[in-house]
């Protein structure tokens, strides 16, 4: 898939489907995922992190590509009783920050507020 936008979308759609597999085969091998527990890379992690929160994830915007990264505002749901401690119980907004490569998902990254997101790398 030659869209980055496309690409994320499916992402996005295998993810609130439940639909781990097809998620994970939307990234690349070596995929970065960042977030409250720190940074770490991988099919596995990727795999392990929407089984155990059961995560949800529906973006509040169009998905834009800007700098080389989608910044995107999502309201995040935690569906599974295996969500890390202190996960809302509550639908949250949640801000992330995804970059795509070659039509794959190549990094993952959320953040609690769009005042934490840095700054592109590139800016």
């Amino acid at each position: 898939m030659s869209d980055p936008a496309a690409a994320l979308q499916e992402w996005h759609d295998a993810v609130n489907a439940g639909d781990v597999d097809a998620a994970v085969a939307c990234c690349t091998e070596d995929v970065a995922i960042a977030g409250p527990r720190g940074i770490g890379h991988g099919h596995d992690l990727v795999r392990g992190w929407l089984t155990r929160s059961g995560i949800r994830l529906e973006p509040q915007e169009p998905l834009v590509e800007a700098d080389g990264r989608f910044v995107v505002r999502e309201v995040a749901r935690w569906t599974t009783a295996g969500a890390p401690q202190g996960a809302p119980l509550e639908p949250t907004e949640t801000w992330c920050v995804f970059t795509v490569t070659d039509g794959k998902v190549a990094s993952i990254a959320r953040f609690e507020s769009p005042a934490d997101i840095p700054a592109p790398a590139n800016g």
